[in-house]
């Protein structure tokens, strides 16, 4: 068991270096949390292992938010910090982040780092999965204010997202939740509800008080292009430039077979008028 002034040392010089939502505190294992250290976890089952040391004092449940880049993560992110019980992480980290912390409460949730689809294979079914997708056409031709790029997510990168995330479905993993962006910003209610059953949550708050359960981070507030209500505008915004058709014109050939999945599996209309 932890010791009271090391369990001091964790909440104040740990927890208190990262922003959380939801009614549950953090709880670093370790005050600094090294990535040298964090590798070993991807070896040979380690990261399982530790988590069923860390889960024989408590056990807890622990969620996984993943999806490409512009593809609402952020959004959902806030979406979790609506259930009862929960620790939302606000920050983005690798999946061996759950090693080094737990929570006060039920559950800990964290999001996904930017290479984190290349190790979805690795993470231990244990840890639940709720994936976020969106139109690619939007996807590609969004842009991100923390970097200098006109769009910030490159059709390599979407490429490598989207086999991850064919590969999960083909896997029938359990305790996994696929998210269209397009559902959540148009029936919000009802995909927290879906969520909820599938993670045997309880709704702690109405979806409209995002704004007010959700504590975002810089990142988190950058990324959303500030903190309010959701927006169906952010939906097809791609229609409406010129520019921005010509250039997935230009791009469409290198995204091959991977695109007309994605369009098939999501329903999502690939033309390009």
């Amino acid at each position: 068991m932890t010791r009271p002034i090391v369990y001091w040392a964790l909440q104040k010089y740990g927890a208190a270096r990262y922003e959380t939502s939801g009614e549950a505190r953090l709880l670093p294992l370790a005050v600094r949390l090294r990535k040298k250290k964090l590798l070993r976890f991807y070896k040979n089952g380690a990261l399982d292992a530790r988590l069923t040391q860390i889960d024989s004092y408590r056990p807890i449940k622990r969620i996984y938010i993943m999806g490409c880049g512009r593809s609402g993560t952020w959004l959902l992110t806030a979406v979790m910090s609506t259930f009862k019980g929960v620790c939302v992480l606000s920050k983005e980290v690798p999946v061996d982040f759950f090693g080094r912390l737990t929570t006060t409460g039920a559950v800990l949730i964290l999001k996904r780092n930017s290479d984190a689809y290349q190790h979805i294979e690795q993470i231990p079914r244990r840890i639940g999965i709720t994936y976020i997708v969106r139109h690619p056409y939007d996807v590609l031709t969004s842009n991100n204010r923390m970097t200098d790029s006109l769009y910030h997510i490159k059709p390599d990168r979407w490429l490598g997202e989207m086999t991850a995330l064919k590969a999960l479905i083909e896997a029938r993993r359990q305790n996994v939740k696929i998210v269209r962006y397009e559902d959540l910003v148009t029936d919000a209610c009802r995909v927290q509800a879906e969520l909820a059953e599938v993670f045997d949550f309880e709704i702690g708050s109405h979806i409209d008080n995002l704004p007010a359960v959700f504590n975002a981070s810089a990142a988190a507030d950058v990324a959303m292009h500030g903190l309010r209500k959701i927006d169906t505008n952010s939906i097809g915004k791609y229609k409406r430039d010129p520019r921005k058709i010509d250039y997935l014109r230009t791009i469409r050939p290198r995204l091959g077979s991977m695109l007309d999945w994605v369009g098939s599996e999501f329903s999502y209309d690939l033309s390009l008028q």
